[in-house]
């Protein structure tokens, strides 16, 4: 019997759909301060922290898919109020409670993009092994 050994990750990449991706550019270019690394005709990446989120075409990458909920990207962020005030003041609408929430050791908050995804920035409020 031959053996295998698991594939080595590179870099973690994660992608939520949209059904207007210029829409979607522009969000999350205002969101992250920056354009996307990399950008087609049905994708648009963005190096965040050293993976790759990206923002695709649900008509060509999943037809099928409901926009909103598929998965949900949760990014560590150093100060969470700066970054609630951020997406406060780009996006107010998005934002999915009023405030911060605070649970032991973390600090978050959720939003939802242009599409209906859900996107959740968190910051540590006590040192986590690994995090």
């Amino acid at each position: 019997m031959q053996t295998t050994q698991p594939a080595k990750p590179e870099r973690l990449g994660v992608y939520v759909l949209a059904d207007d991706l210029n829409r979607s550019e522009a969000f999350y270019s205002t969101l992250f301060g920056a354009s996307p690394a990399v950008r087609t005709e049905v994708f648009a990446g963005y190096d965040v922290a050293g993976g790759l989120f990206a923002v695709v075409s649900r008509a060509t990458f999943a037809p099928d898919a409901k926009l909103g909920g598929n998965a949900i990207p949760y990014i560590k962020v150093d100060d969470i109020e700066a970054a609630y005030q951020h997406v406060r003041t780009i996006a107010p609408d998005a934002l999915k409670a009023p405030g911060v929430i605070s649970e032991g050791p973390l600090s978050l908050f959720k939003f939802t993009d242009p599409d209906g995804n859900i996107i959740e920035y968190f910051s540590l409020n006590a040192p986590i092994d690994g995090l």
